[in-house]
């Protein structure tokens, strides 16, 4: 073979090394702009409106945002997509392109979700004024809802209306959906992608029971992800406080069922698992046929900087005893040093960025994590702002778990306050049952409208602590219903207004 032989299969060989490497980079690149959110407009260019279609979510549990993606996955590879949360959304960029499409919640009896409240009044208030602004605007609404309440997407139907009224065509008539019985799933079809690319390993490292009621067991439990994580190249991720974590039970017992029962509590898993697992196609040993992904969400009860992931649970027992599917799996059936596949969401409504102001925490039950990851974030701050913490539990006597809950947090000095109160105290002769945290805020409302700037005389004080801001975390039915009347009532419908207008009251409820 000459040197010239030698050469040419040189250069033939780079040639086709590089040609390799632009078809992977091309495929990734292509694939990336389908499925990861990151790539899609957050904001609308005017000049090119006509050939883009806004995808706009109103969310509070995260499942509208859900179909939303899914759609914009959908349509990316031949629509140009800008995907927004309804909390920046205004009548100016809805005009300026000539498609959107709406994936709105409904909450509670017929409320839009806190996302939504600020751009549902601009719409009332252009549509008093008799203006047309989205003549040149064609749309389509789904509505996510319960028939479970009376108002059965209420928001959706006033959002239909209203974008009508203001001069919009719709493409098709109201899509109204009853998500508790899941029959948005089939417009999740297209997510399987996206959600297998942010699918992570986690490893239990410590569960420990808070309380002392066996029938009602609140668990603290820490997450870390496994070395094997990084080489099957998955990088870690990070989160903020209120973020949202899905975990995965199906997934996990699908490899547990995959090895010897003697090692399930020994054997970490390899890359290779973790590439078959997130993939998505893990299949059942004896049938072969794929399984589905069940997720539960969970308020993450930790900030990054801990380094490990925590959450606290509620175990829940259905009626004839047995334990609920994601609590359950977390709290009993998970075995320590076990992955648990699961994937971290972002909560924008319940972020709160701003670590100086006043701030008042909100929480009855397993509600207390999100209270610890926003307490967590100040605390570890040098010059974090005053925090104020409202908790609610049922006994004194076997619930008193604040300071377990909060650790090594309990007694941080950017702490204002802690008020707690018990709905059954049954060994406290001088004070009422069925008291609960919405009690607590109108018992504390003089000191509370002190601490957030509330001036009792003219009304509102703007100037003073005009940053403060409210977190409420846990049930919505009962919690968090009492607690949104107690602040109205004891803050006033200015105050209280001025609050959401600005995207100072957050609700993480459930």
């Amino acid at each position: 073979m000459t040197e010239t032989h030698r050469l040419l299969i040189a250069l033939s060989s780079i040639t086709l090394y590089v040609l390799w490497v632009a078809v992977i980079f091309y495929r990734n690149r292509k694939k990336r702009s389908v499925t990861d959110p990151l790539t899609y407009n957050t904001h609308v260019n005017s000049r090119d409106s006509k050939n883009q279609t806004l995808i706009v979510y109103a969310s509070q549990t995260g499942t509208a945002e859900k179909i939303a993606r899914a759609k914009a996955a959908a349509l990316a590879e031949h629509e140009t997509i800008t995907l927004v949360s309804m909390a920046s959304l205004n009548l100016s960029m809805l005009g300026n392109v000539s498609k959107a499409l709406f994936v709105v919640s409904t909450y509670g009896e017929g409320e839009p979700p806190d996302a939504g409240t600020r751009f549902y009044h601009a719409l009332q208030r252009a549509k008093k004024s008799g203006a047309t602004p989205l003549s040149n605007l064609s749309y389509e609404v789904i509505g996510l809802g319960s028939r479970e309440y009376k108002q059965f997407c209420r928001f959706a139907v006033a959002l239909y209306e209203n974008v009508s009224l203001l001069g919009g065509t719709p493409l098709t008539s109201l899509t109204t959906l009853d998500s508790g019985k899941g029959e948005h799933l089939v417009h999740l079809d297209s997510l399987a992608t996206e959600l297998s690319e942010q699918m992570q390993p986690w490893v239990l490292e410590h569960r420990k029971q808070l309380n002392q009621d066996d029938t009602r067991g609140l668990y603290a439990i820490t997450l870390k992800q496994p070395p094997s994580a990084r080489e099957a190249g998955k990088v870690p991720l990070t989160w903020e406080a209120g973020d949202i974590i899905d975990i995965y039970p199906d997934m996990t017992q699908g490899y547990l069922s995959l090895q010897e029962p003697s090692s399930r509590n020994l054997k970490e898993p390899s890359s290779e698992n973790l590439k078959e697992l997130s993939s998505g196609h893990l299949k059942e040993p004896s049938s072969g046929h794929p399984r589905k992904r069940i997720g539960r969400s969970y308020t993450i009860a930790s900030a990054p900087q801990e380094n490990d992931l925590k959450l606290i649970v509620r175990e829940v027992r259905k009626e004839h005893g047995e334990l609920g599917y994601g609590s359950g799996f977390l709290t009993s059936k998970l075995p320590m040093n076990q992955p648990v596949y699961a994937q971290i969401r972002k909560n924008t409504n319940a972020v709160i960025t701003d670590t100086q102001c006043p701030l008042v925490l909100i929480a009855a039950g397993s509600g207390i994590a999100g209270v610890r990851a926003q307490l967590a974030k100040r605390a570890m701050l040098k010059d974090g702002g005053p925090v104020w913490i409202f908790y609610g539990e049922r006994s004194p006597e076997k619930d008193d778990i604040l300071p377990k809950a909060l650790s090594p947090f309990h007694n941080a000095s950017c702490i204002h306050k802690r008020s707690v109160i018990f709905s059954k105290p049954s060994l406290e002769p001088n004070i009422a049952p069925n008291q609960y945290v919405q009690h607590l805020i109108v018992e504390q409302a003089d000191a509370l409208k002190v601490f957030l700037g509330v001036n009792d005389s003219s009304g509102v004080n703007f100037e003073a602590r005009r940053n403060a801001q409210i977190y409420v975390c846990g049930h919505f039915e009962g919690m968090g219903k009492g607690v949104d009347a107690a602040l109205q009532d004891v803050l006033g419908k200015q105050y209280y207004s001025m609050l959401v207008d600005k995207g100072r009251y957050h609700r993480d409820l459930y």
